[in-house]
């Protein structure tokens, strides 16, 4: 695919700013580590399947990065803990999302819509991203810049064709969807038009009683008091086996069989010669440059004169340094076969017939390597078997004896609620959901915390209950106090409201009752009323479809009840509309289409989970967050 990028120029389309805006949200995806809790080999496990294709868990953690990202440049950094991050539901926004990708996947599927490797590549080397000075940077620069943000070339690739094909499926299914000349309009005056308004508000902050009588606070507690009911909490007893690499014993063959499949190459520096055709006469004109080099032909100069990859070939053929997943396989495969100064075979890919030069290796020290991987494998397992003999032995005894028995320290919790963090355990979400299906006296399976598995028992169940009024009574006096002041200030406004709407005549109202009338400036659907009253949602959608002279019902704006009445509407510019009446109609039309794909693949979305065929392992989902 590398080389068929320098040879396809094209003009950027407009749905590639979604895949650079999809790269910059990329670039710190992974900074979670795995949860240490999974065991096996995470990046290919299936966090979802949609119609027969899995969802890998590396695909799934890429978007969790993304998602999680966009929220870190939102808020600031020390509050966007776990706590918050469960709240958001950042997991569940990252698998919806890829979960809706497969399934626009299967609907062009039976549409029979595809992206060719074409137009990826126009996209791609038509990206400022991977522009300088309006050029392709080239297979070398644009792989470092894959590199330096955690994507390989496959999985990049794989991205851009997800985005066009969203685009292709969009223009398909929404064909024909316009918008007509009254929305065109309405949309126009939304933006536009402008209003004043006079209006009274009652503050329910100047309602609040200054005095409580305590038989009223009692009652008020008394009918409310599932408000304060204390949430169920649980205290487990436990121990911790420790994974201990460090006094693992392996033998020489272990090590010597892990080498084997590691290797010793982590990086390689190439050049190539590309014929850009899968043919006989193709195949012919590379084997013939083929001889060249081996007849002692400048591989260089061969490479400027013959290579259909423009950005190497201008280079001598050089494509710098690249590890394993940056290339099509074929050619990966024959280039890490290779030692340095030697000349590949003609190397046939779907892109043409290669001739692969090494020029330098990186290694990398497989036996360290080796020892460090069989070490920590052998710890987990170990670990583990440990805390199996413990579970056992504590099933026909007690976790204290058992302990003891493995000279291990048993310890106890504080008590905590299903959404609690255990201070000093690293268990996630479904630990405490174990622990709450237990009964008293009842083990988890063992569980991998951290770098220590982790066998617990429920020691105690404190019930959830209703708190004393002694105990919650601030919190009681708090929410009298506002329960009434909130009672006080509706029934003001309520009752103004109706002796307004009654004589339309809100002034009148708000003399006979005391109240002051406030006269806003202009202001418009899109902006802030005044200080006073800030963006105010009710106001602003109801002032369109009010007359002159008509009293609103009560509305609610910045905390306060309030009742308003047009007292201006400002003209619109007739020739400004005409300007702009072609782009609204191209806005909203796209929206309309926008909607209709968004329904139409929630459509298909809830018959594919009425069939069951799309499955999503939550314990995987939530595991990332612990």
């Amino acid at each position: 695919m590398l080389d068929l990028f320098r040879r396809k120029k094209g003009a950027l389309k407009w749905v590639l700013w979604l895949v650079i805006i999809g790269l910059g949200a990329g670039m710190a995806l992974l900074f979670v580590d795995p949860p240490t809790g999974m065991i096996g080999n995470l990046g290919t496990q299936e966090v979802a399947i949609v119609a027969g294709k899995g969802i890998t868990w590396t695909e799934y953690r890429r978007r969790y990065g993304m998602v999680y990202d966009d929220f870190r440049q939102r808020l600031p950094a020390d509050q966007l803990t776990p706590e918050v991050v469960r709240q958001l539901e950042l997991p569940n926004q990252a698998i919806n999302g890829l979960v809706s990708e497969y399934v626009m996947e299967y609907v062009a599927q039976i549409l029979g819509i595809e992206v060719t490797p074409e137009e990826i590549a126009d996209s791609i080397t038509s990206s400022p991203v991977f522009q300088d000075s309006g050029q392709f940077v080239g297979s070398v620069r644009y792989q470092q810049i894959l590199q330096s943000n955690n994507y390989t070339v496959v999985e990049y690739e794989e991205t851009v064709r997800r985005e066009i094909l969203g685009l292709k499926l969009t223009q398909v299914l929404t064909d024909g969807i316009e918008a007509d000349a009254n929305e065109v309009r309405q949309e126009f005056l939304n933006r536009n038009q402008e209003f004043k308004i006079r209006y009274i508000s009652i503050d329910p902050e100047q309602e609040t009683p200054s005095e409580v009588v305590e038989e009223e606070l009692q009652g008020y507690f008394e009918e409310n008091q599932e408000n304060y009911r204390s949430l169920e909490k649980r205290r487990i007893k436990y121990i911790l086996v420790p994974e201990e690499p460090d006094k693992v014993e392996l033998t020489e063959q272990q090590i010597t069989e892990r080498m084997a499949v590691i290797g010793e190459k982590d990086e390689v520096e190439a050049s190539h010669i590309l014929i850009s055709s899968i043919t006989p006469d193709a195949e012919e004109k590379a084997q013939g440059i083929l001889q060249q080099i081996r007849d002692g032909g400048d591989f260089a100069e061969l490479a400027r004169e013959h290579s259909d990859d423009p950005a190497s070939g201008a280079n001598g053929g050089e494509l710098g340094f690249f590890k394993r997943g940056m290339m099509v396989p074929e050619f990966e495969d024959a280039a890490f076969s290779l030692d340095p100064g030697s000349i590949s075979d003609l190397v046939a890919t779907t892109y043409g017939f290669h001739i692969i030069k090494v020029t330098d290796v990186k290694t990398i020290d497989s036996r360290s390597t080796a020892e460090s991987q069989l070490r920590e494998e052998e710890a987990q397992n170990l670990a583990q078997a440990v805390a199996d003999k413990i579970l056992f032995e504590a099933n026909n005894s007690d976790l204290d004896a058992a302990g003891e028995q493995y000279q291990m320290e048993t310890q106890e919790s504080a008590l905590f609620g299903l959404g609690d963090f255990l201070p000093g355990l690293a268990v996630r979400s479904d630990f405490n959901q174990q622990v709450f299906g237990l009964e008293v006296g009842q083990f988890t399976a063992p569980y991998q915390a951290g770098q220590d598995y982790l066998v617990a028992q429920l020691a105690e169940i404190q019930p959830s209950q209703v708190s004393a009024l002694e105990v919650v009574r601030d919190e009681v006096l708090e929410d009298f106090k506002t329960d009434h002041a909130e009672e006080a200030a509706r029934g003001k406004a309520f009752a103004f409201s109706q002796e307004a709407q009654e004589n339309s005549d809100l002034e009148g109202a708000a003399r006979s009752r005391n109240l002051e009338v406030v006269t806003s400036e202009f202001f418009k659907r899109d902006t802030s009323i005044n200080d006073d009253l800030g963006y105010a949602t009710e106001i602003l959608s109801r002032v369109f479809l009010m007359q002159e002279d008509q009293v609103s019902p009560v509305v609610t704006a910045a905390g306060k009840y309030v009742v308003f009445q047009i007292a201006e509407r400002g003209s619109v510019d007739e020739e400004q509309f005409e300007e702009e009446r072609k782009a609204l109609l191209e806005e909203l039309s796209l929206s309309r289409q926008q909607q209709f794909f968004t329904d139409y693949l929630q459509n298909v979305m809830e018959r594919l989970e009425a069939e069951e065929q799309i499955q999503i392992n939550v314990e995987l989902v939530d595991s990332i967050v612990g």
